[in-house]
């Protein structure tokens, strides 16, 4: 049976966006899901901080694992499954990036979540699928572009997505549930 992990971004929580309705959709068809909440802010913000919330989930983590991650949980998602030598069926990348982003307080929080190269994610992640707007008001259209090609993955572009959050009219993303 497939699980669902949500993830998300910086300065973020599992309360926010389109996250909570995406996370009862699953729910109500019967599959297992955890939108987990990790610690966000100067100094709290990490890899290693994200990776021990997550590792209290690894055991549930398996080859008919999905994960939709939102922004820097993306890349957060990259590491932690090459790093633990993992093999998951989906990842679904909502605005994901691998780089900094010229926004001072982001660029600080997320300095240790970046790798410098990625490597044979597709042997340990079945699907992959990006999808990310032209006018993001936080990540440039560059690094968006360049994720997509580091994880081997299916683009998708959606025409005035922003950054997927409420600001751009995301509370529910019907799209991205018919991608589970």
């Amino acid at each position: 049976m497939k699980n669902y992990f949500i993830i998300h971004g910086s300065f973020g929580d599992n309360k926010e966006h389109w996250i909570p309705w995406l996370e009862q959709q699953i729910k109500n068809n019967g599959s297992k899901c955890y939108a987990i909440s990790f610690p966000i802010g100067k100094d709290l913000q990490t890899y290693d901080a994200w990776s021990k919330e997550l590792d209290k989930y690894k055991e549930k983590i398996n080859k008919d694992t999905v994960f939709i991650a939102r922004s820097i949980g993306a890349i957060f998602v990259v590491k932690y499954v090459l790093e633990n030598n993992l093999k998951i069926n989906k990842l679904i990348s909502i605005s994901g990036f691998n780089g900094y982003i010229n926004i001072p307080d982001y660029d600080y929080v997320n300095k240790t979540f970046f790798l410098n190269k990625i490597n044979n994610f597709e042997k340990h992640c079945r699907k992959r699928i990006c999808i990310y707007s032209e006018n993001d008001p936080y990540v440039p259209y560059y690094l968006l572009d360049m994720f997509v090609g580091n994880i081997k993955a299916k683009k998708i572009i959606i025409k005035d997505g922003g950054h997927f959050n409420s600001d751009s009219g995301y509370s529910k993303f019907d799209m991205l549930l018919k991608l589970l």
